[in-house]
């Protein structure tokens, strides 16, 4: 698919300077499902290299990270928790007899183990609202099932009954791995943890990307996203088209590495380095794997999965104790270090760190890039708005942030069109299709009871497109008011933010 707008000229703009904090947060947890790669077959247009809206994306990207990571599963939780009652059920306008109904009379599709061995899945569900409905019960081959819900008001019952540590299934090949490597790890991970196993690791985390955690590695960020811009305008081929995303993914690591170690990959050499591309490749497949352990042989899978941590493990781990040797250091693998966290945590950690660094902002930026490609006229508002805060093409965000730094990604120190497109862009394509639970109680979700230990998944994506929710719900329009417009008719207290906020967070924010 190649979807080019004529008076494209975003490709010499450069990132944000900041790309690698979105990693910290935001990355851990999507888990590969239903992912879209569509954003990888087309290509960005430029046919000026000096065009003065350089800035556009690289606050796209500073926006992005404040989107996706200012919030958490507390935030988030307790956002869905203090939503007044509903005063009559959605589902009564389906059941005049207002009946509860079985978990066996649920509508049951599956199993379509076709659709998710050819990466269509999220087409199905999609189809499954309009043709069955707000909740659908899947069926596995295995015998088990999955129910979906995709009415903001069952987002919320699932979300008020979270319990203290939220429960899902997810990375059960990487929890495998990992238990049979006891000498490697304490745990299985942030991806499949559960529980106070996942509360463990994740408060050893620093939290959002404002604060002062991250701020003596600003400079070499900077720095990062400049190698980045050089190596895509040294790459334009005759036509000034380049494809990005494989670039945006050796971006996305080579940030990750500066943040969780200090220390320069060279993901963005001119001439690709080695082991950098060996990194990538593996978490790659690792994703492919988590996915198609899902619905395919297991073991077939887990058998391909061990090579590729195998090496991811042992080339981290040599960077682990290189990090080690300055103690002094500011990058998160010293921080960890002073507060006492065990080498194998310390391990688990990171590596999940870098594995989150593939799937999420860089297809989120991806998308973004290709819809405002094909809007000029937000592309010209998005930059008339941007020089303000960044006057020229050489300028540092950071500088430009003066003292106030750490409130950088407050709405208040945004630009609004850029917040608008990034919603937007989240919104028709989000980086994980949705969040998943297991329900620790018997819940009623559209008029059905759903017994406890049933694997929920709230589907976001497919909730954020359809026109009960909004207008014209496939087309890209970035303006608040639009937003603003449903929330009155909805009489939500914010901009939709029971769908839209999933949309921002999905699986990732909230940590389950």
């Amino acid at each position: 698919m190649a979807v080019v707008d004529s008076c494209v000229d975003w490709i010499t703009f450069p990132m944000c300077r900041l790309g690698c904090l979105v990693c910290l947060e935001l990355n851990l947890y999507v888990q590969v499902c239903g992912f879209d790669p569509d954003p990888s077959l087309w290509t960005f247009v430029t046919r000026n290299r000096q065009h003065p809206c350089r800035m556009i994306v690289r606050h796209l990207k500073h926006a992005c990270s404040a989107w996706l990571l200012s919030t958490g599963c507390k935030v988030l939780s307790c956002h869905f928790s203090q939503e007044a009652s509903f005063e009559t059920p959605y589902w009564h306008r389906y059941f005049p007899d207002k009946r509860i109904r079985g978990f066996d009379e649920m509508p049951t599709v599956g199993p379509v183990t076709e659709e998710y061995k050819n990466f269509k899945i999220h087409e199905a569900y999609q189809r499954w609202v309009l043709e069955v409905g707000h909740v659908v019960k899947e069926l596995f081959s295995d015998g088990s099932c999955c129910v979906h819900v995709y009415h903001k008001d069952d987002f919320v019952t699932i979300y008020r009954n979270d319990g203290k540590y939220p429960l899902r299934k997810s990375h059960q090949v990487i929890a495998r791995y990992r238990r049979d490597r006891p000498h490697l790890y304490n745990s299985v991970g942030l991806g499949p943890g559960m529980g106070a196993e996942w509360h463990y690791l994740r408060r050893m985390l620093p939290s959002g990307v404002g604060g002062n955690a991250y701020l003596p590695l600003r400079q070499q960020l900077e720095e990062v996203a400049d190698d980045f811009v050089d190596l895509v305008q040294s790459n334009l081929d005759e036509n000034n088209e380049i494809d990005i995303l494989p670039y945006m993914f050796r971006w996305a690591f080579e940030s990750i590495g500066v943040i969780t170690l200090n220390r320069r990959l060279n993901a963005l050499a001119k001439v690709k380095n080695e082991e950098a591309e060996n990194l990538i490749e593996a978490a790659h497949l690792t994703n492919e794997i988590i996915f198609l352990s899902n619905v395919g042989d297991f073991e077939k899978q887990y058998e391909r999965l061990i090579p590729a941590q195998d090496y991811f493990a042992k080339v981290i781990m040599a960077y682990l104790l290189e990090a080690n040797l300055d103690p002094e250091g500011s990058c998160l693998v010293n921080k960890l270090s002073a507060e006492g966290a065990s080498p194998k945590d310390i391990l688990t950690l990171i590596l999940d760190l870098f594995q989150g660094a593939i799937g999420t902002v860089p297809l989120t930026l991806n998308w973004a890039l290709y819809q405002v490609c094909r809007c000029p006229g937000i592309q010209e508002r998005a930059r008339k708005d941007l020089l303000r805060i960044m006057p020229n093409k050489d300028s540092r965000y950071y500088e430009s942030a003066g003292r106030r730094v750490e409130l950088l990604f407050q709405a208040s120190n945004a630009s609004p069109i850029v917040q608008a497109i990034l919603r937007e862009t989240l919104r028709l394509s989000p980086p994980a299709i949705g969040n998943g639970r297991i329900n620790s109680k018997d819940l009623v979700l559209g008029g059905y009871l759903v017994p406890a230990g049933n694997m929920i998944v709230l589907q976001s994506q497919a909730a954020c497109r359809l026109e009960e929710y909004f207008e014209r719900p496939f087309k890209f329009i970035p303006i608040v008011s639009r937003q603003r417009k449903i929330s009155q008719e909805r009489g939500v207290n914010r901009p939709l933010d029971l769908v839209q906020e999933l949309a921002l967070v999905n699986h990732s924010l909230t940590g389950n």
